[in-house]
């Protein structure tokens, strides 16, 4: 890809400021005499700085090059400046990946991709039996299970790739007795199906995020991301592929889900990868960590049993990053949400724990040299 040219097209100055300096320059000019003219040190001066005002107001709008082109549900999680990195062009993804489920559409519309974390933006199109004029007063006018839409359940898998037409052939038989409205877990609607051997959900960290309804095309938008701790799984290794549950709508405090079955959609998610691991042992106590742009996850433990975190919280505000110019930066400052397991000994402590949570901004893991747990540093490869 051609970045300068990609740059001069999508961040050339406002068409009306190459006028305003051509002007400027031009008012620079020495009145006409009625004697010959004579060189004036000072004008040739002021055209010339003029000229160079231009030059650095192209160069200011270049080194803003935007190197994504993503949808404005990214810069609402990311900020603005998330698409000016390289961190975003190497994880971005443009998907659009739709799977027909009788009556619904679901599409994976983009995706921010690493080897342990997934950003999607995923529509789901509703059946056109649901009133759109309802959908849309309940989405303005949200009051919890009074009037309201419920976000789905999904499911993750990492698996060949499945279509609708596998997953309905192997599972369709047990959905008729089961009651949407409570949103089964994948084990209640998947049970049947060879999916549920590859499921990944439960070692990771999950978000749903609803970004609104289009009345339009009858689609409900959300922002769905996942990070699982485990290094031994890896996103981009084979297709991924989510089971949505129905949304549930809520009106008057009655609860009824827009269809009778699941949706799914899978997709090969890709990326440049970013991501750095560290390990270290030192006599009982050892740990691993991953870090990536979008998170952190870690694993500490004690054989001796004497691990001093009291809470996943503990662990949490002992995590520091190392940069490369020496600054130590907290990871508690840095994040959002928090998931994690762990093991206790026979004392009730806790002789091992595990934890990732995800960046508020996208990092710069080109900066990062090591990560600190309390008086403990393991440098990243």
């Amino acid at each position: 890809m051609n970045r300068y040219h990609d740059a001069m097209e999508h961040c050339a100055p406002p068409p009306e400021l190459e006028e305003r300096l051509r002007e400027a320059v031009l008012s620079a000019e020495p009145m006409p005499q009625a004697r010959p003219a004579v060189f004036r040190p000072k004008g040739f001066v002021r055209k010339a700085l003029l000229a160079a005002v231009l030059a650095v107001a192209l160069t200011l709008s270049v080194g803003a090059a935007v190197l994504v082109h993503w949808d404005d549900i990214f810069s609402d999680r990311f900020g603005p400046a998330g698409a000016e990195t390289p961190m975003a062009e190497k994880a971005f993804q443009p998907v659009n990946v739709s799977s027909v489920c009788d009556d619904v559409t679901v599409t994976i519309r983009e995706a921010l991709v690493s080897e342990q974390t997934v950003y999607l933006i995923l529509d789901y199109q509703l059946p056109d039996t649901v009133d759109r004029e309802l959908v849309e007063s309940v989405e303005q006018n949200h009051e919890w299970q009074v009037n309201s839409i419920d976000l789905p359940n999904i499911s993750l898998y990492l698996t060949g790739d499945v279509s609708w037409e596998d997953l309905k052939a192997a599972d369709q038989d047990r959905w008729a007795d089961i009651d949407w409205t409570e949103q089964p877990s994948a084990r209640e609607t998947v049970s049947e199906s060879t999916l549920l051997e590859a499921e990944r959900r439960s070692s990771g960290s999950m978000r749903i995020e609803s970004q609104g309804y289009d009345s339009d095309t009858n689609t409900l938008t959300y922002l769905y991301s996942v990070t699982v701790r485990s290094t031994d799984l890896d996103f981009t290794a084979q297709p991924l592929t989510l089971v949505v549950t129905p949304p549930v709508l809520w009106i008057d405090g009655t609860p009824q889900a827009v269809t009778d079955h699941p949706a799914l959609v899978t997709f090969q998610p890709s990326a440049v990868s970013q991501t750095l691991n560290g390990s270290l042992q030192r006599d009982d106590f050892y740990a691993q960590v991953t870090l990536s742009p979008f998170a952190i996850s870690l694993k500490v433990g004690d054989l001796s049993g004497t691990l001093p975190y009291q809470s996943h919280g503990d662990l949490l505000r002992s995590i520091s990053l190392v940069l490369r110019d020496g600054t130590i930066q907290s990871v508690s400052e840095l994040v959002m949400g928090l998931g994690g397991g762990g093991n206790l000994g026979e004392d009730d402590r806790y002789t091992s724990l595990s934890l990732s949570s995800q960046f508020r901004e996208l990092l710069d893991v080109s900066q990062v040299t090591a990560v600190r747990v309390g008086d403990v540093t393991i440098p990243l490869t």
